[in-house]
């Protein structure tokens, strides 16, 4: 008798990685972590219908991890798995000048980390994008709290986890919080040389910055500015609310008088431009830095000393400690006693009709050997004929509560893919074969793209791209139309990008996505048909799973 082992499925979705590891019959699901209702119901579905796999925090109706303690699960940690994907969006120079410096994903890596740690399971699986392991994705060194438990990114945690001699994983990293060259501006915010003393933002609503931004956007493009909807002049209305009755910082209230003035005349005409940025400009760049500041004091981010960069303009600026996100998890995991390998895993050469790459790094406790995710399993790559040619003359239906599944025609020749999708199968049943009804215009493009043999939306006439604001910068997988004799790009929400079925003038239906994905007929979805895309677009593709577990099972053997 081979051993069996039990698996916890954190950040789960649809069940794509765990329903790869149950191929291998040597797994069981016994919990999934999942914040999505539609994904939940999937999950639950196709697992028994069992509710109780999908874990919640007591007195709470959210799989929410960052409120389960794992150590309360009372797991065999000898006999149990942990699996998952947390998003992880990381930072960079490109997204510290968006609306917020930090990402809310990072921590739930670390949350998958704490459930290491907790769990202690035998081996574990993370998989995330292919570029987990660039320079953008980085964490920033926290202050360490006393009695915090869950430190995972103070200098103190760092050091307590490095071994004599190695690098520091951490490295400086300049954070620009202001650049302007307004000599008023420069006099007030200079006055501020430790974060924590620096006042909260005068505008907090991300609704009314927006508002804002976009009022500088047309002082910038346009020489008069005026409100063009009631919308707008109620947002600018709240801001001078908020301006007119704040007494906080006396330090603002030159600047804050200069922008009442200039928004209660924008409130009644246009303005030109160059007396509005005269007025508003110092308020909007104060906003902003007050907005930076206190992203870094919500994140308890480990900053040095503010400092005034003179210059015109000049700039203020201070200093954080990062650090790359998977040589942290290496170093940690093997802290915490794993052997480890992490790779980008190309689905397309594990019996996946689909060119798709994911970052994998596996861990197994206590073994000397050295640990290494497969390599190709498969001589040649699937393709998309190989995956959905035995669909393509049936017609696709457009309604979920109104679907017929007696529709599928047993072809007259198979492959070994098809062998694959029909396994547990009934011999007429076909699920979700189900697509979006298109419109005059979404079909008129269909049949365009067909006949002209065309690629994607830039294969369209003039005449059928009008609908889009600037059709040059529409992104090449919009409107793809599939090539039968090659592996499919990256599957993702392919309705919303209006992919293309390659003989037919049609969209995909959710079916022949979720076989793009290796995902098997008798798995079933839930959720509305926006959902069920979603779900798929978003999964681990269950053969490239059964690959990576098959893989481990030598390893715990």
């Amino acid at each position: 008798m081979k051993k069996h082992y039990q698996i916890l499925d954190l950040f789960s979705g649809a069940g794509g990685l765990s329903n790869g590891f149950e191929q291998t019959g040597r797994f069981s699901v016994i919990g999934a972590v999942e914040v999505n209702k539609a994904a939940q119901k999937t999950y639950i579905k196709n697992h028994g219908n069992n509710e109780n796999l999908i874990l919640k925090a007591p007195n709470s109706e959210a799989s929410d991890i960052t409120m389960i303690d794992f150590n309360s699960l009372e797991l065999d940690s000898q006999n149990t798995i942990v699996i998952g994907g947390p998003p992880c969006q990381g930072f960079s120079n490109a997204n510290r000048q968006k609306n917020y410096l930090i990402s809310g994903n990072n921590q739930l890596v670390k949350e998958y980390a704490r459930a290491i740690r907790d769990i202690k399971p035998v081996a574990f699986l993370m998989e995330n994008v292919k570029s987990m392991n660039s320079s953008v994705h980085k964490f920033f060194v926290t202050n360490f709290i006393d009695g915090d438990l869950n430190d995972f990114s103070s200098k103190r945690h760092l050091d307590d986890i490095s071994q004599p001699g190695q690098t520091p994983l951490y490295e400086k990293d300049d954070i620009e919080l202001l650049l302007s060259d307004s000599t008023q501006l420069k006099l007030i915010v200079s006055e501020f040389t430790n974060i924590l003393n620096v006042p909260s933002p005068l505008i907090t609503e991300p609704l009314l910055i927006t508002r804002m931004r976009t009022v500088e956007q047309r002082m910038k493009n346009l020489s008069d500015v005026r409100l063009k909807n009631a919308k707008e002049r109620m947002e600018i209305k709240q801001v001078l609310s908020i301006l007119e009755n704040y007494n906080e910082y006396n330090s603002f209230e030159a600047i804050i008088n200069e922008t009442i003035e200039a928004l209660s005349r924008l409130l009644i005409e246009p303005i030109s431009s160059a007396f509005l940025k005269e007025k508003i400009q110092n308020f909007v760049d104060l906003n902003r830095f007050l907005t930076r500041c206190q992203e870094l004091k919500d994140e308890n981010i480990a900053c040095s000393e503010i400092e005034l960069i003179e210059g015109t303009p000049f700039a203020m600026r201070t200093s954080v400690y990062s650090y790359n996100v998977v040589k942290y998890l290496k170093r940690l995991f093997a802290f915490y006693g794993y052997s480890l390998d992490s790779k980008v895993l190309d689905a397309s050469q594990f019996g996946v009709p689909q060119r798709r790459f994911r970052f994998m790094m596996m861990g197994i406790k206590k073994t000397e050997e050295k640990v290494e995710l497969p390599k190709r399993t498969e001589s040649k790559s699937f393709t998309v004929r190989d995956a959905i040619s035995d669909l393509e003359d049936i017609i696709p239906q457009h309604e979920i509560e109104t679907y017929k599944e007696n529709i599928y025609r047993v072809p007259s020749s198979s492959n070994e893919l098809l062998e694959y999708y029909r396994e547990g199968s009934k011999a007429d049943i076909l699920y979700d074969h189900i697509n979006t009804k298109s419109s005059d215009l979404i079909q008129q493009r269909y049949e365009h793209i067909l006949k002209s043999n065309g690629k994607n939306f830039h294969s369209l006439p003039d005449n059928m791209k009008e609908s889009y604001s600037d059709a040059s910068r529409t992104q090449n997988t919009v409107y793809l139309r599939l090539n039968y004799d090659e592996p499919s790009p990256t599957v993702i929400n392919v309705r919303k990008s209006m992919w293309q079925h390659p003989s037919k003038a049609r969209a995909l239906s959710i079916r022949e996505a979720a076989r793009l994905q290796s995902f098997q007929d008798c798995f079933i979805f839930e959720g509305r048909k926006d959902e069920r895309y979603q779900q798929i677009g978003n999964a681990v593709p269950p053969k490239l799973a059964k690959a990576v577990a098959n893989k481990m099972l030598e390893y715990l053997s």
